[in-house]
C-alpha cells in the first residue's frame, strides 16, 4: 500500500514536471552604442539559464575586392540546401511552441527625406519576410507589435526585437530528441 501511494507521488510529481511551462525571454538591442543579446529560460519564474552576448565585432582589416568576392563565394556555396535545413528546422519547432510576446521597434534616419523612405521602405520589407513564416506558422497569445519610425532630420539607427516563447517541459524534450534525431549533427574527422 505505501509502495503504491509513493509510485504514484512519483509518477504524478513528473507528470506535473513535464506538463510544467518553460519560457525563454530573448532581446536583441541594436544601435551606435552597442549591439547585445539577452537570452533568458525560466521555469515557474526561476530563472535557470541567462545569457549576455556582445554582438560588436572587432573591425575587420580591409580586404580587396577580389578577396570579398572569394569570401561570398565560399558562404553561398550550399546556402540554398542550410537554408531549406534550417527553414525544415524552425518550421518544426514553431509548431510546438507558444509565442506570448513579440516586438520589434526600428527607428532609422539618414538626414534626408528620400533617402530615408527609402532605407523604411527596406526595412519594412525585411521584418515582413523574417515576420511572415512566424505570423503564418506559430501561435500566438498576443499579436504581435511591429514598427518602423522614420527620422528625416537626423542620422540614427536603433532596433529592439523583444520576444518571449513558452513551451511544455514535455514537449521540449520531444521537439530536442526530434530534432536531434531527423537532422544529426555531421562531424568532421579530426586530423
Amino acid at each position: 500500500m505505501v509502495i503504491g501511494l509513493i509510485i504514484a507521488i512519483i509518477i504524478s510529481g513528473i507528470v506535473f514536471l513535464l506538463c510544467s511551462r518553460l519560457k525563454a525571454v530573448c532581446t536583441v538591442t541594436l544601435n551606435q552604442e552597442e549591439q547585445i543579446l539577452y537570452i533568458a529560460v525560466y521555469f515557474y519564474r526561476i530563472r535557470l539559464f541567462y545569457r549576455s552576448v556582445d554582438l560588436m565585432e572587432e573591425p575587420a582589416e580591409e580586404q580587396s575586392f577580389q578577396e570579398t568576392l572569394s569570401l561570398l563565394h565560399q558562404l553561398g556555396h550550399g546556402a540554398r540546401q542550410k537554408w531549406n535545413h534550417l527553414r525544415t528546422i524552425i518550421l518544426f519547432v514553431l509548431k510546438h511552441i507558444r509565442v506570448d510576446n513579440v516586438s520589434w521597434t526600428t527607428e532609422a534616419g539618414t538626414g534626408k527625406a528620400d533617402t530615408t523612405g527609402t532605407i523604411t521602405g527596406g526595412i519594412w520589407a525585411i521584418k515582413g519576410m523574417v515576420m511572415g513564416p512566424i505570423m503564418t506558422n506559430g501561435t500566438f497569445v498576443h499579436k504581435p507589435s511591429v514598427t518602423v519610425t522614420p527620422f528625416f532630420q537626423q542620422q540614427t539607427f536603433s532596433s529592439v526585437f523583444h520576444c518571449m516563447i513558452s513551451i511544455r517541459a514535455g514537449q521540449a524534450m520531444y521537439v530536442f530528441w526530434r530534432v536531434i534525431r531527423k537532422f544529426p549533427v555531421k562531424r568532421e574527422a579530426m586530423t
